[in-house]
């Protein structure tokens, strides 16, 4: 949501202030960092520029998850509909591949899985304003999982669930680092991310 829309594309000043609220979230937090330092990172001379077009932290972050998320909420829905049923495979491969995928099409220009990754670490604090068009898609995943993995405990159950997510994130945030600094090559990128899906895959199907 940009200016109170959901639907509006950013404009290039806003684009900007993204990217660089992103990239400095996902290396110091979000609490460590303010608006004024997102603005000079962007290359805004007014120290109120990030101010004038997201209000707030919370409004900034809110814009973020739409300029990010909308579209990986949309992939993983659309995979989820392509099939009827969906097996465990098939639910594993819709949680991971559509971040995974922005994260290699990216080639480390993008610090987004080390920004959700770093903020979900710090359990979110007062900022963590996920509506149905940032991750209705995770949550349906989430409901499947639960009941394929209905011969665990309650507790053990959500406990896997949880684990799954984190390792998810860590990972991916990994290899979107790597890609930056060119410590891996495309093609290693993307053999990485389908170990990640089979990974997943045994750690979700094990007793």
């Amino acid at each position: 949501m940009v200016n109170g829309s959901e639907s509006a594309e950013p404009s290039d000043v806003q684009r900007k202030i993204l990217v660089a609220a992103e990239r400095l979230f996902a290396q110091r937090g979000v609490a460590n960092v303010s608006l004024r330092e997102i603005g000079a990172a962007a290359g805004q001379r007014n120290n109120s520029a990030v101010q004038y077009h997201f209000s707030t932290k919370q409004g900034l972050i809110v814009a973020l998850y739409d300029f990010r998320l909308v579209e990986l909420n949309r992939h993983r829905l659309e995979m989820l509909a392509a099939r009827g049923e969906h097996s465990l495979a098939d639910l594993v491969d819709a949680y991971v591949r559509p971040l995974g995928s922005a994260v290699v099409e990216a080639a480390g220009a993008n610090a987004y899985a080390r920004f959700i990754h770093r903020y979900l670490g710090e359990g979110a604090g007062d900022f963590e304003p996920f509506t149905p068009r940032h991750n209705s898609g995770v949550k349906a995943i989430a409901a499947e999982l639960a009941n394929r993995l209905d011969h665990l405990p309650e507790p053990a159950r959500a406990e896997r669930i949880r684990q799954f997510g984190q390792v998810v994130t860590a990972v991916l945030a990994d290899i979107e680092r790597r890609l930056e600094y060119r410590q891996i090559a495309r093609g290693g990128a993307v053999a990485a991310v389908d170990g990640l899906v089979s990974g997943m895959l045994a750690f979700l199907s094990a007793p």
